[in-house]
């Protein structure tokens, strides 16, 4: 795969080890937005401490669900965010990249938690997200902040997401194995 020459909609932001914020050490972000405004994604590997039943305590129609709930990003860490995987179009969801669509509208979330087969296979929740301003990600990518691939839902509903960083660095090439072994902290080198 080829990484730093573009990026947008349906890509990865994979952090480069040297990226010195701590909300994104070793982070996959799907980008679900990307324009001249600025960007907007979803961290695809930090658990939350929390229960999709301590979330929505009051929504009888998650009450059965039992997949985790992720932070999606340091931004309106109140705000929930879905993204579920479909070969079809999903009623009031945003198409991101390959069979990944995203979800802000809870009034479709009913329905949605009715076509799809396995919700716990096929939807992920995400508390809050990762925004950047205007010309503010293209800054970072000067800085090398972060690699980039194209987005594959295998990763994005992957069920090792502990792992998942290593994974997609793996994904890029030979060339960038050494990332993976690089030290948290570049001090520490």
């Amino acid at each position: 795969m080829d990484q730093n020459q573009e990026y947008g909609k349906g890509y990865f932001l994979i952090a480069n080890p040297i990226l010195p914020d701590p909300n994104f050490s070793r982070t996959v972000v799907l980008l679900c937005n990307h324009n001249e405004e600025g960007s907007f994604g979803l961290v695809m590997n930090r658990s939350a401490d929390l229960s999709i039943s301590e979330v929505f305590a009051n929504y009888e129609e998650l009450k059965a669900y039992k997949g985790k709930v992720f932070v999606g990003g340091p931004v309106s860490q109140g705000q929930v965010f879905y993204l579920c995987q479909s070969k079809e179009p999903l009623p009031g969801m945003e198409w991101v990249c390959e069979d990944i669509y995203l979800g802000m509208n809870w009034e479709a979330l009913e329905e949605i938690l009715g076509i799809l087969n396995e919700p716990e296979k096929y939807m992920r929740f995400y508390l809050g997200y990762s925004g950047w301003g205007s010309g503010q990600l293209a800054n970072e990518m000067e800085h090398r902040s972060w690699l980039t691939c194209l987005a594959s839902n295998d990763f994005v509903f992957s069920d090792s997401t502990d792992q998942l960083w290593a994974r997609v660095v793996r994904s890029m090439g030979s060339e960038y194995e050494y990332l993976v072994n690089a030290p948290k902290n570049p001090q520490w080198n």
